[in-house]
């Protein structure tokens, strides 16, 4: 009975930590080469191939990956340049003159909303 418990223990301890691991994220990663490699060692290359590939038999699946994640982090920096040069303006118009500025917007919010190209529905 020793034994058997001792083993489950054992197992146990070995499966936990593994079912555990959580995928790695992108922004964890200073290029989009090093987070395909760390996916693909942790969900074995099988699963990576069927996840990223495209051609017959996926051997373009790291590619893939690298292409797409570092397009996705270069439209992630594109959007924060654009919010922050919006923000620099509602501030400026803030700061020029206060009264018109709180007749036109409820917020700051929606002056960067509206200077980014969004809708101003709020």
């Amino acid at each position: 009975m020793t034994r058997i418990l001792a083993v489950c223990v054992l197992v146990a301890a070995l499966v936990v930590p593994a079912a555990l691991a959580a995928d790695p994220a992108p922004a964890d990663f200073k290029n989009a080469a090093k987070y395909c490699k760390a996916v693909r060692e942790s969900k074995g290359v099988d699963a990576f191939q069927t996840q990223y590939g495209t051609n017959k038999n996926k051997k373009n699946a790291f590619g893939k990956c690298v292409s797409s994640t570092a397009k996705a982090k270069a439209e992630k920096r594109e959007d924060s340049a654009e919010t922050n040069a919006a923000t620099a303006e509602c501030k400026k118009q803030q700061a020029a003159d206060a009264a018109k500025f709180a007749q036109d917007y409820k917020n700051l919010g929606q002056c960067v909303k509206s200077h980014k190209g969004g809708d101003d529905s709020d």
